[in-house]
């Protein structure tokens, strides 16, 4: 198809996914006030006129804008209208499964659980759990756990004191509905899962291999916020790190490596592509890669951040089959889009937004890692390494700083050395883990990676700890969403002129030479 020249050429999925952003938006703040129908018949209409005029491309191209803008309409409120489920009006008793590991709020255990009995079937649903402080109960809860419960359920709400929309923010997780359970009406029982898809079965499966390799972690001897840190860069699992490590981490910019992203699954993925040595078959190389690193995100519980590395590692490797350059704005923007395609509300979730800019800025502005000329980087490893961790964390950092100060009312001012210390660490961490499963049957050797582990986990805890406590370690500011938009607008202005700036100065210098 022909599609004219300059952006939609270059990068054809890139105004296509800024187009399918605007229509999800718009129909968020619509919702419920429309429906479907409509817009999915308008997208259908203009997506039909795009090819009935294949000589007048920028026609063609303002049609299937104009249908991806309009899928983004139906598209969402589509899924609004899924989520707004009909709740009981009263009390309601009902079987349900644990899908995340309780957290101990004050005098409540907060959990998820998804329903598997009555009308409210394959619904997950946020629940308050009441601490019964005489026998204790709650503490036998765990992530994979069935339960029956008695209680009334409610629509997602919005704090008072709060100006984060976190209605929207649990139905971005699939959340239909919040809970409270009183100590009395609960109690622990084997619940079927036959009413439950084969997704949800699924998952819970994984829920399940990840308790018992957490329980695994603890019986090899990690423990405290060594076994805590080692949970969350391995499988997701934040429930065991304390308010002061959290503190500390998010205090130094250093949060995301408590997050699972790319970072981690690229660590896995290269741990993955050594254990398959030899070329030959490389396509069924590749595949079997892909399937684990799936079974992967399964298993860590589907998070966006994840599954947006996910999507594209999977598009970086069937690209590359094709001898083509992998790693590119329309990898980006394909992953973006089928996560959005998937679930438009995941577009509100905090961690997609930091982890969609976060890579956004480095495969635009990658020209700043060419400013050390890459002669210099191969002849010199150490220095080039250095520089390009460098490089590739301010361009992180200038892509999530808006948002992190919008979001959280604060801004760590000392993420880029930090990272001089976090990501090595955090590599050391993700081998070590997987080392120290792998020899476990060997005490004397397992016993070691175990103690080298704690001892890499408790020296960066310690670090982060010092350098929170530093009084120019944090800024606290408290931006809008307008003035957040226009920091953006001028980074990345200032990032566009440098590019010219080097680009003239590169073609002067060739002048010169000649």
């Amino acid at each position: 198809m022909n599609s004219g020249h300059g952006l939609f050429q270059l990068y054809p999925i890139v105004p296509l996914c800024v187009c399918l952003i605007g229509g999800i938006h718009l129909g968020h703040a619509l919702c419920p006030g429309i429906t479907p129908m409509w817009p999915l018949a308008a997208a259908a209409a203009a997506l039909g006129a795009a090819f009935t005029v294949p000589r007048r491309p920028r026609l063609q191209t303002a049609m299937l804008l104009a249908a991806t803008f309009c899928f983004g309409l139906a598209r969402v409120a589509n899924t609004e209208r899924a989520m707004a489920v009909r709740l009981p009006q009263d009390e309601t008793t009902f079987n349900a499964v644990i899908t995340s590991q309780p957290v101990e709020r004050g005098r409540t255990m907060r959990f998820d659980m998804i329903v598997a009995s009555g009308p409210l079937c394959g619904h997950t649903v946020r629940a308050s759990l009441l601490k019964d402080t005489a026998t204790m109960r709650y503490r036998s809860l765990r992530a994979g756990d069935g339960i029956t419960v008695s209680s009334s359920l409610e629509q997602p709400r919005n704090f008072h004191s709060s100006a984060f929309n976190y209605a929207t923010w649990l139905k971005s997780r699939g959340i239909i509905a919040t809970t409270f359970i009183y100590y009395r009406n609960w109690h622990g029982n084997r619940v079927s899962l036959n009413g439950l898809s084969l997704t949800d079965r699924t998952r819970i499966a994984a829920i399940k291999l990840r308790r018992s390799l957490l329980d695994r972690y603890r019986s090899l001897g990690l423990g405290g916020q060594s076994f805590a840190v080692v949970a969350a860069m391995t499988l997701g699992d934040k429930t065991a790190l304390t308010d002061d490590t959290l503190d500390a981490y998010s205090a130094t910019g250093a949060s995301h490596v408590l997050a699972l992203s790319g970072l981690h699954l690229g660590i896995i993925y290269a741990l993955l592509s050594f254990m398959a040595v030899g070329r030959r078959f490389r396509t069924a190389r590749e595949s079997v890669l892909l399937l684990a690193v799936w079974a992967y995100v399964f298993l860590v519980g589907l998070s966006p951040s994840v599954m947006r590395a996910a999507v594209m590692v999977s598009v970086c490797s069937i690209v590359g089959l094709t001898g083509r350059r992998p790693l590119s704005a329309n990898t980006l923007a394909l992953a973006a889009v089928a996560l959005l395609t998937a679930n438009p509300l995941v577009l509100y979730d905090i961690g997609f937004q930091l982890s969609f800019a976060a890579v956004a800025f480095i495969v635009v502005f990658k020209f700043v890692c060419g400013i050390v000329p890459y002669k210099f980087q191969q002849s010199h490893r150490l220095a080039g390494w250095l520089w390009q961790l460098f490089a590739v964390s301010l361009l992180a950092q200038l892509g999530t700083s808006p948002l992190v100060a919008l979001y959280f009312g604060r801004l760590p001012l000392l993420s880029l050395p930090v990272n001089f210390l976090v990501i090595p660490a955090a590599t050391v961490i993700l081998y070590g883990s997987a080392a120290m499963l792998a020899l476990s049957p060997l005490p004397m050797a397992g016993t070691a990676v175990v103690t080298a582990l704690s001892f890499v986990t408790g020296f960066l805890n310690s670090a982060l700890s010092l350098v929170a406590s530093l009084p120019c370690s944090t800024v606290s500011v408290s931006p809008g969403p307008l003035q957040t938009v226009l920091v953006y607008i001028v980074i990345v202005s200032l990032l566009q002129s440098l590019r010219l700036f080097l680009r003239s100065r590169r073609d002067s210098m060739k002048l010169s030479d000649n």
